[in-house]
């Protein structure tokens, strides 16, 4: 089968997905400084931006004069609609523009949820950073702002005030916000108890398997403890939130893919966040893995390939956990190893994803971190006790550079 994979350059696939053995003849479109590394026997071009259209248009073009595509996978929210209108214009099976398009813009996402009646809080869109104090002043103060492309909560602010607002706009925090060749999205700030996300697979239409979790933090504004566990078989909200997934599913018309989608506990129940066509980030999908067997990342590119991805979870043990172990800007100087780690109780898995040596640059994602830790507990009383372990464990030092 020949394959395309449409690759933003920031970020990277896991090895088992990029050399699965259902690829025959692997072609990639990045773009230049992309930081996956493929080996001589991929055939990997490039172009100023996946995301502009024409460009992966033409580029698709000269591709077909030497070869056919079977299957286009594009698996991060950036890409994956020009992906859709690329599969429409050269009659490439999967998914199309509309529901590509409807999956990666949080804009027209919560249109389409809204008018199925799932519970949203209220959102505005806004071309510029100009436009925001308009839009918050009809939702009212606080709101929070975000790309209506994108994830990992990057270029994501929360302003509390109008008077917070004007002073973040005049200094030079705004200029990446300024800089976004996207729309921002305005969306009224609600306190919540608890986040959440769920974890789906979906086939012709259906949801063949879900998985519920509650983050030990909130995403926004995380601090030093970040991660998630699964909420056990028969818990109440496990059960509403997968039913407002199935119908967020068939609210956006995914045929075939994987889905990651969010979740806030308010005062007035759930809102939905967002839902995503693509594998969650960071350790979620290894956790989902350690807990149900089930491989999100393998059946992202098999549904993509339009193969059936044939799940099949193993019978669910205890909660299952994993938490981000911290990481700042600067040089790291010292840090725990996974030895000391995987010595904790609880502890089934370590990823160390950082060394001492290494430079960790000044803009991170939510789902930066040095080190992943996975564990196994009978109650989420007693995997909380043990995340709390590891952080007590765990020593990172790192200088300013």
């Amino acid at each position: 089968m020949n394959v395309l994979f449409v690759h933003v350059k920031n970020n990277l696939l896991p090895d088992h997905v990029r050399t699965a053995p259902e690829i025959g003849h692997l072609t990639v479109i990045t773009e230049p400084g992309h930081t996956q590394r493929y080996g001589p026997e991929v055939d990997v071009r490039l172009v100023e931006s996946v995301e502009n259209p024409e460009l992966l248009r033409l580029e698709v073009l000269k591709l077909l004069r030497e070869r056919r595509i079977d299957r286009i996978f594009a698996p991060f929210e950036r890409g994956q609609a020009q992906a859709g209108h690329v599969r429409a214009y050269f009659g490439i099976p999967g998914t199309g523009p509309e529901v590509a398009h409807a999956f990666s813009s949080k804009y027209a996402m919560k249109q389409q949820m809204l008018r199925a009646g799932l519970p949203v809080a209220g959102f505005r869109l806004a071309a510029g950073l100009d436009q925001v104090a308009e839009a918050a002043a009809e939702l009212g103060w606080p709101v929070v702002a975000k790309p209506m492309v994108g994830g990992g909560s990057m270029d994501v602010c929360v302003f509390p005030s109008a008077e917070r607002f004007e002073a973040f706009s005049a200094s030079p925090e705004a200029d990446p916000i300024r800089a976004l060749d996207c729309p921002l999205i305005v969306e009224e700030f609600v306190d919540i108890a608890a986040e959440y996300h769920c974890d789906g697979v979906v086939k012709d239409g259906e949801v063949v398997f879900a998985a519920s979790s509650r983050y030990l933090a909130p995403v926004l504004g995380r601090g030093t403890v970040f991660g998630s566990m699964t909420l056990p078989a028969g818990d109440p909200v496990r059960a509403r939130m997968e039913e407002l997934h199935a119908r967020a599913v068939a609210a956006l018309g995914l045929v075939d893919g994987v889905t990651h989608m969010e979740f806030l506990d308010t005062a007035g129940g759930l809102v939905v966040g967002e839902i995503a066509c693509r594998a969650a980030g960071g350790g979620i999908p290894h956790a989902l893995a350690l807990h149900s067997g089930v491989d999100v990342w393998r059946a992202s590119l098999q549904l993509a390939l339009g193969l059936d991805p044939k799940v099949d979870p193993v019978p669910e043990r205890g909660v299952t956990a994993h938490c981000y172990l911290p990481l700042r800007p600067g040089r790291i100087v010292a840090m725990s190893g996974a030895d000391d780690l995987r010595a904790l109780p609880s502890v089934i898995d370590v990823k160390i994803l950082s060394q001492v040596g290494d430079v960790v640059p000044e803009r991170l994602s939510s789902g930066a971190a040095s080190a992943l830790v996975f564990l196994r507990a009978d109650s989420a009383e007693e995997a909380e006790a043990a995340v709390a372990r590891v952080y007590e464990t765990f020593r990172i030092e790192i200088e300013a550079v």
